[in-house]
């Protein structure tokens, strides 16, 4: 498989690390890869020849058969903005997420037999965690400044993932290749529902609320990815495509609950236990890309296409019971997260241009997604608002090892939408969630040094 000197060392650029979410635009599907495609907003199906080919398209690993070493990381800022639609002349507070930024860390080697490519690599392949103020950090009126508790509070998704891979070239235009992963996922959720009787007291009423925190793991979730790559040697424009399947999720984990002082309690029978479906979404990528002397253009597309059920996700709870002075006790059974996933697309372009051939190349990148989680069920710990993604960055080689530094942002969808999402009961009064406008934002800022051992 061709390798074009134009471009130097480890310029191929690998995919986004998340997020997520938001962060990430790409919601909880598989979406991680080399810290180095931040600066091309994650434009890398056809150009990724690294780590980042184990989970985005591992045939493009045949366009290089020496022995290659990554070591990178991502820090990742997801920042989520939720607005009570209130009416009248009085303006709501503006809640605003107080996590903190994540890291996704990278390490991959790859190394080349005959035409045969082997890779390996471990890697942070999804990472979100969201968290708005919760109702005891503040004082004074709880309706007005926590109006989306009920929506939901705070949540984590994180896959790390082990992928092994192989490419085979096939002549001396066309490689295919294939990945294997194993990975841990671990979800945790904050969640407030309200236990009150509803023909006594109204629906919402703060004292008769529900605090309930979820934390839950899976240590072996398998996933495979299968891809191609037609690199012609006299022709300038390459294409690569990718299909990608992942199991669903089974987390196990403990959930906790607490009641308020003047209302309702919780009673634990055994240590309360959780359990949680994820299904995962299958992703088809596709791309094209242009290699000329001084500069490297790509465009990319990808569908996430959301298999049955993904709508919705429901928390299995064990040994917990809400207890209400005016009322029996009721058992904790199942509480929904706000987990939700439908089909979405991303349109991704990149540029590398070279400053000084060889030496400094400079990256830049555009993307478009559309929301992965639908309007009606979005949520300020999990709802994937999509948006717009612009990336940085720069690329220097010298003396077989490349240092690529890259930043994003991304501009979120505002959106504001009536809610399917429902004030949880387990005594079965309910009623709809407050309304609020949703907006943010995602920052990206990677480093990645591959070091590259003989000639191509």
């Amino acid at each position: 498989m061709p390798y074009s000197p134009s471009v130097p060392r480890g310029m191929l650029c690998a995919l986004v690390t998340l997020v997520s979410s938001v962060g990430h635009a790409d919601g909880i599907a598989i979406v991680g890869g080399s810290p180095r495609a931040i600066g091309r907003a994650g434009a890398a199906t056809v150009g990724d020849d690294g780590g980042g080919a184990l989970l985005i398209n591992p045939a493009a690993m045949a366009r290089r058969d020496t022995v290659r070493a990554e070591i990178g990381a991502a820090m990742i800022d997801d920042t989520v903005q939720w607005q009570y639609d209130r009416t009248g002349t009085t303006v709501a507070p503006l809640s605003v997420a107080r996590a903190g930024s994540q890291l996704a860390p990278l390490g991959a080697a790859i190394a080349g037999v005959g035409d045969w490519i082997f890779g390996a690599g471990v890697m942070t392949a999804a990472v979100t965690d969201r968290s708005l103020p919760r109702p005891g950090d503040a004082r004074g009126d709880l309706m007005a400044a926590y109006e989306y508790r009920y929506t939901g509070i705070g949540g984590s998704y994180r896959r790390d993932t082990l992928s092994l891979g192989v490419a085979r070239r096939l002549g001396d235009s066309l490689a295919l290749g294939i990945a294997l992963g194993a990975s841990r996922v671990r979800v945790t959720e904050h969640r407030r529902i309200w236990a009150g009787a509803g023909t006594t007291r109204w629906v919402g009423s703060q004292t008769d609320d529900v605090d309930l925190s979820f934390d839950a793991s899976e240590l072996f979730a398998p996933s495979a990815i299968a891809g191609l790559l037609y690199a012609p040697v006299d022709s300038q424009i390459e294409l690569g495509a990718s299909v990608g399947w992942a199991r669903t999720v089974h987390l196990e984990g403990t959930a906790a609950g607490v009641g308020m002082a003047t209302g309702p309690t919780v009673v634990n029978s055994f240590p309360p236990r959780a359990s949680l479906d994820v299904r995962q979404p299958i992703a088809v990528r596709a791309g094209g890309r242009y290699v000329g002397d001084r500069v490297v253009a790509e465009l990319d597309g990808d569908l996430w296409l959301a298999t049955a059920g993904s709508g919705s996700t429901m928390w299995w709870i064990q040994g917990m019971q809400v207890v209400d002075p005016m009322q029996a006790p009721s058992e904790l059974q199942q509480v929904p997260s706000r987990i939700a996933q439908h089909t979405h697309v991303a349109l991704r372009t990149a540029v590398d241009v070279a400053l000084i051939p060889g030496f400094l190349w400079v990256t830049g990148g555009y993307a478009f997604s559309t929301r992965g989680t639908p309007a009606s069920r979005l949520s300020p710990s999990f709802g994937d608002l999509g948006g717009h993604t612009v990336g940085l960055g720069l690329d220097t080689t010298a003396g077989g090892v490349t240092v690529t530094l890259g930043w994003s942002r991304t501009w979120a969808l505002r959106t504001w939408t009536p809610s399917e999402l429902r004030v949880d009961n387990p005594y079965g009064t309910s009623g709809p969630v407050p309304t609020g406008t949703y907006d943010g934002s995602v920052d990206q800022v990677g480093v990645l040094i591959e070091a590259e051992l003989g000639e191509h």
